[in-house]
């Protein structure tokens, strides 16, 4: 019988770095994502200084836009920056079989999401100028959640020059994705091009998707009506492992406009609305409405009152919606802030 070889030993060491500025965060995230469940920490270490290593030059590596971005430094430095990206959780380690390869974090994957993206759609920027369309070949291996910020980037440029590439990218992608591009193609002022609205139970795979969708609502609004840090409170209150958990129990639902989910609720304890959100840029349009009530429909069929509660920027439209204040509680959270809330009771139809 063959030994089995023992997995391959690594320390870490941030040497004298205690904080990194954005960009250079940003460019190590970025020359990872070339590395991510194929290679390690060294390999990224050359990446970042510029190496002209054989499997650097092999694989194509010195072409990331992020190569090079450390080259007067020493290897030395460069290597404590890598590991004091691992100890400040931007990028994880993680074994495939004996050997420890490069893993982002999902705060690290947050960040790298939107370079990535920006990254492309300056491409599309300058293809469009150009009148070229390379970039819509290389579309189909890029991640769906890089796709899908694009698709913002695209949608808040209001050009509509945009429109007939976007008709040439769609008739070579999913379903999910032609229907995400319609909508931007809508946005844009295109004719003939009727959203679709689809409303139904969360999948396992939609957690991720969901939690964003929470995360950003909640980063963008709360602010406005809550002291610092009631919005990481409530972010941590709906974490995408409580989200996750949920969907196994059948409790989640979602609103998908044109692919994308654009508004979440659920029900917990039989009659307990929560979790309600729909983003920002779609708020205004009736879709708040539109998913309680259907949550309300739902509980109604085993229960006469439906029960949640309020937050400050939903007590407006739930007091719209019939609800009524019953009782006051409070929460006392870290830093001496407390937060106060109103529960609420609607007897269903």
């Amino acid at each position: 019988m063959a030994k089995r070889r023992a997995r391959v030993q690594y320390s870490l060491d941030e040497g004298d770095i205690r904080t990194l500025p954005e960009d250079d965060i940003r460019m190590i995230l970025r020359a990872a994502d070339e590395l991510i469940n194929t290679g390690g920490r060294s390999m990224l270490a050359k990446i970042l200084k510029g190496s002209k290593d054989k499997k650097v030059l092999e694989h194509k590596l010195d072409e990331c836009p992020a190569y090079g971005y450390y080259r007067e430094l020493a290897m030395d430095e460069v290597s404590n920056r890598v590991d004091w990206m691992i100890k400040k959780d931007f990028i994880r380690i993680e074994y495939n079989g004996r050997l420890p390869l490069l893993v982002f974090s999902e705060a690290g994957w947050e960040i790298e999401k939107e370079t990535f993206a920006e990254e492309l759609y300056q491409r599309f920027c300058r293809e469009l100028e150009e009148g070229t369309e390379d970039i819509l070949a290389e579309l189909k291996d890029v991640n769906r959640q890089v796709v899908i910020e694009i698709l913002k980037k695209i949608r808040g440029s209001r050009n509509e020059r945009f429109i007939p590439l976007l008709e040439k990218w769609k008739a070579a992608e999913v379903r999910k994705v032609r229907e995400q591009i319609t909508g931007v193609q809508r946005a844009l002022g295109a004719e003939n091009t009727e959203p679709e609205i689809t409303y139904r139970k969360a999948k396992k795979s939609e957690a991720a998707e969901i939690s964003a969708v929470v995360q950003r609502t909640v980063r963008k609004i709360y602010p406005k009506y809550y002291p610092e840090g009631v919005a990481d409170f409530f972010c941590l209150l709906h974490s995408k492992d409580r989200i996750r958990a949920d969907i196994q129990e059948g409790n989640v639902w979602v609103l998908i406009l044109d692919g994308q989910i654009i508004g979440t609720g659920t029900v917990e304890e039989d009659n307990h609305v929560t979790r309600v959100y729909v983003l920002p840029e779609f708020q205004g349009k009736g879709y708040g409405t539109y998913i309680m009530k259907r949550l309300e429909r739902w509980i109604a069929k085993e229960h006469k009152t439906a029960v949640l509660d309020s937050s400050l920027p939903a007590f407006g439209l739930y007091e719209k919606l019939g609800y009524q204040v019953t009782k006051r509680e409070k929460i006392s959270l870290p830093g001496e802030v407390v937060l106060a809330y109103e529960v609420m009771e609607k007897e269903l139809q």
